[in-house]
């Protein structure tokens, strides 16, 4: 049924007055609902690099750049993006002011709810088996939004929220396998990823991910050939075992830098590096400056240019 785009538009309208509640800075709000947080950005950001954990991300106003492999996407109010797994991604804000910010609602699940949402429901598989990438993006459903709009009333409804919430989250995942987009969201976040291993895999890539692994030992875990594990993983996350493991590692040494209470040399050692050299080569070509002008560029927000935000990476 095709979608009414005006009433689509009422709904967003109203999902920004329940946000407009909390009163945050641009960044991240977390809501009394444990699942549910609020995103929020006041003006352009510069390209951003990140993990998008699992779960959905609905855009409420204003347009993100979402950059998989070597495409481009860009994706505004009534669109989402959703993962089942830890996908490596990179993007930025692209349209976003002080009078309309970017805001965008997240929810967290897991493919065992979905998976149990999709057998009690009864729902039948949709054919398609072609492994994709881990994140993509799709159009919002005028019933989901309605449910989202049901989860954000609940938030502010602390008496009603521990008894209802499940059962509304659960008719949130039941309107996403059923609406127009039904087939790819199912193709996606169920029936490939884990049916491949590439979910164990990489689980076991982030819970090692500070000392050497082998595409051997990984693919043993995914119960996978080598071979097999090399092309399922990137042909999922867009990258190697490796490579994953690498960015892994970069992104969490950032994070302890940013907290002012460790060095450069004890953060590599920390997340794996047993090279000084090595870890200071590979932070500046991900993230384009050497580890401790990257973190004085982020901690002063006053030096950066126009475009730049200290919070980019809190809102991918």
């Amino acid at each position: 049924m095709p979608q009414n785009t005006e009433e689509i538009s009422v709904v967003l309208q109203r999902l920004l007055h329940l946000c407009s509640a909390y009163s945050f800075s641009p960044g991240i709000c977390e809501t009394d609902i444990s699942f549910i947080s609020l995103l929020k950005a006041d003006r352009p950001t510069t390209i951003q690099y990140g993990f998008f954990t699992p779960g959905i991300c609905v855009v409420l106003q204003g347009n993100k750049t979402l950059i998989i492999r070597n495409n481009t996407y860009n994706y505004g109010a009534g669109d989402y993006i959703a993962s089942n797994l830890d996908m490596p991604i990179k993007g930025q804000v692209s349209q976003a002011t002080q009078e309309a910010p970017y805001i965008a609602v997240r929810i967290a699940f897991t493919t065992d709810e979905i998976a149990s949402v999709f057998l009690d429901a009864k729902l039948k598989a949709f054919g398609e088996n072609q492994l994709t990438e881990g994140a993509f993006i799709g159009k919002t459903g005028i019933e989901v939004l309605l449910m989202l709009e049901r989860l954000l009333q609940l938030a502010n409804d602390s008496e009603s929220a521990a008894f209802l919430v499940p059962s509304v989250k659960r008719e949130l995942i039941y309107r996403l396998l059923t609406d127009e987009g039904g087939a790819r969201f199912y193709n996606n976040m169920l029936l490939h990823h884990d049916a491949a291993g590439i979910s164990k895999a990489i689980h076991y890539v982030k819970a090692n991910y500070v000392r050497p692994l082998t595409i051997e030992e990984i693919a043993q875990v995914g119960s996978m050939s080598p071979s097999t594990l090399h092309h399922k993983f990137k042909a999922v996350t867009t990258l190697s075992p490796i490579q994953y493991q690498k960015q892994l590692r970069l992104q969490e040494a950032r994070r302890i830098l940013l907290t002012g209470d460790i060095d450069v040399t004890s953060a590599a050692l920390e997340v794996g590096y047993e090279s000084l050299t090595q870890f200071n080569r590979e932070y500046k070509r991900f993230f384009g400056l050497p580890p401790l002008k990257d973190i004085r560029t982020i901690s002063n927000p006053s030096k950066t240019s126009s475009h730049e935000s200290v919070y980019a990476d809190k809102i991918l």
